[in-house]
């Protein structure tokens, strides 16, 4: 490789003569050790040679800026670099070491940002414990347009004052519960990042829920049953026949919209089941529902589409998505019914209500035993299953199941005129 000297400028650097092949050194005659090697791609790169523990090494430092528009090292800049390495090198240090702790440095400075943390407690501790649902509802939290200014701060430089602007923002625009639910989500992200020494201390810690608690207690009557199943029934195809199942299984909105028809047994004999694998129920419990021939009859009219077996999908290969907007319709459509009737509106109400709605009845109408209730939603706070009790008591209650639901079916029959 040749190596000539020149003196070198800002305006001769960019004038070099390019190589015919291979690389070429110019080094500059004003600080000998100092250069800028020149290849056949046209690339500049300056250098400076040094020793380091005895030998002598080369040092690059960076592209040599060329153009104003160029990215890299001026003329001016890359000498004081020079300077730097030579000064480092001279006390007895490899700046190669140097520049290698940096990179790691950087590198270990990204892998603490919040979204990087975030993306390794999703991988880590939501999706092997938690259902899809869940892990959608943390994806929200963690990586939605409220905390978009987070992602790429490191995570343990976010404070208290950061969660709770957050919050109020979500109260100030009405979203208060949304908030409640926030808080949650981001206080066990933050407990998990404490734990794993990523942090110190949350900055979740001591901070009230924003919004006033709601606590799950609305029951439809009797007259709101009709009321919403001739909703369900106007509205029809996929969320009708879907929201009709909520009613009549008593299962959760997730594991309903996500049902396959690999897990329905027997739906043309004398015992129709439903059995739900772990991995799709809240409590990673598989559950089995046997179902009432009024559920087996809107199972038998879903359509097949797509490859995946879903009942209920617009794509044919994902879950129907988009509640909001058709439990909206449901409500317009009911509130317009009640208005033509001169009837006062019907108190508001979600989905989650026709679950607790079932498990009303059939505890205080259809006297169904509580253990057996509990058992139909896959619940586990009986105080059979419970304690030393839930080790021993591993009973399905399967036929005392099967006769409550078609118990249930009925009385939502004769209330309906199925």
């Amino acid at each position: 490789m040749r190596m000539p000297k020149t003196k070198l400028t800002s305006l001769s650097v960019g004038k070099l003569p390019i190589p015919p092949k291979g690389q070429v050194d110019y080094f500059d005659t004003s600080m000998p050790s100092f250069g800028v090697r020149l290849s056949l791609s046209g690339s500049r790169t300056y250098f400076v040679m040094t020793r380091v523990y005895g030998k002598v090494v080369r040092l690059s430092i960076g592209r040599a800026k060329v153009n104003t528009d160029d990215i890299g090292f001026s003329l001016k800049d890359a000498r004081a670099k020079a300077g730097e390495l030579v000064d480092i090198a001279s006390k007895g240090i490899d700046p190669r070491q140097l520049k290698r702790i940096e990179k790691e440095e950087k590198e270990a400075e990204a892998n603490k940002t919040f979204k990087a943390v975030a993306e390794k407690f999703i991988k880590r501790y939501v999706e092997p414990r938690l259902a899809p649902s869940t892990k959608r509802e943390y994806d929200r939290a963690l990586f939605g347009k409220e905390v978009k200014a987070w992602q790429s701060r490191p995570v343990d430089v976010i404070t208290k004052a950061d969660v709770r602007n957050l919050l109020e923002k979500m109260v100030r625009r009405g979203s208060a519960g949304a908030a409640n639910n926030r808080l949650a989500y981001l206080r066990k992200f933050f407990n998990w990042c404490a734990e794993e020494d990523y942090i110190e201390h949350p900055p979740t810690d001591r901070i009230r829920p924003p919004g006033p608690k709601k606590i799950g207690e609305r029951v439809l009557t009797e007259d709101e049953i009709k009321l919403v199943w001739a909703a369900f029934d106007a509205e029809g195809g996929t969320f009708g026949d879907l929201f009709k199942l909520l009613l009549l299984t008593g299962q959760r909105r997730a594991e309903v919209g996500g049902m396959r028809r690999d897990e329905l047994k027997n739906i043309d004999g004398g015992n129709p089941t439903w059995e739900i694998p772990s991995h799709r129920t809240k409590n990673k419990r598989p559950h089995i529902i046997p179902l009432s021939p009024q559920a087996v009859a809107i199972i038998k009219h879903r359509p097949v589409f797509g490859d995946e077996g879903l009942l209920f999908t617009n794509t044919g290969d994902t879950p129907v998505s988009g509640y909001g907007k058709i439990k909206k319709r449901v409500d317009d459509w009911v509130a317009k019914n009640r208005e033509n009737a001169c009837l006062s509106p019907m108190p508001s109400w979600v989905l989650h209500d026709l679950r607790r709605t079932m498990v009303t009845i059939m505890n205080e109408n259809l006297k169904t035993p509580p253990h057996v209730v509990e058992a139909c939603v896959n619940h586990v706070s009986g105080a059979a299953k419970m304690g030393v009790a839930g080790v021993y008591n591993k009973a399905l209650y399967i036929e005392e199941r099967k006769k409550s639901l078609n118990a249930w079916g009925v009385f939502v029959e004769k209330l309906t005129c199925l």
